[in-house]
């Protein structure tokens, strides 16, 4: 990003200066139009990492339960449900959304470059309404980190409970 930035500079601006736009507004629109177009490449760039980890997430479970089949992980490597507490949940509607925000609290003795969870909305009869996936960067042991993870589609009062599952991490 940072290369694509100064390319930028060394081009455009010896650019402008010999095609005449001295003109201290016409560099501004110019450099604005630059920063937006930066800034859409930066939202692409997040849609993708988020794609990536799904597609991780689905090979990894995929590849799991073929190996499953040939050999037995013991319970010792399971991540248990109490090596992370999930607290000060709330949750509201924003649109045809809900935003959940809380905290999420390292409490397994291994430190995560990432974290990832799932988060799911059941119905009252129990079924999936919808689910999505959410990373947590640097959980070291015994940190406490914030967490803001957005259900598509589903709004609050649609829903009876949901749950949080720790998915992987490295």
């Amino acid at each position: 990003m940072k290369k694509i930035l100064i390319f930028l500079i060394f081009c455009l601006i010896p650019s402008f200066l010999l095609l005449g736009a001295l003109n201290p507004e016409q560099v501004l629109k110019e450099l604005d139009s630059i920063e937006k177009t930066i800034s859409d490449l930066t939202f692409r760039i997040l849609a993708l990492e988020k794609r990536i980890i799904s597609l991780e997430e689905k090979f990894l479970l995929e590849r799991s339960e073929t190996e499953a089949q040939f050999k037995r992980i013991p319970d010792v490597f399971k991540q248990s449900d109490e090596d992370f507490s999930i607290v000060n949940v709330t949750y509201e509607t924003h649109y045809n959304d809900t935003i959940f925000k809380g905290n999420i609290i390292n409490k397994s003795n291994k430190d995560y470059k990432y974290a990832l969870f799932k988060i799911s909305v059941y119905d009252k009869k129990g079924a999936v309404l919808a689910s999505n996936d959410f990373y947590i960067l640097n959980m070291d042991r015994g940190t406490r980190r914030s967490f803001e993870a957005t259900i598509h589609g589903v709004k609050a009062d649609e829903f009876e409970k949901y749950t949080i599952e720790f998915n992987k991490g490295s």
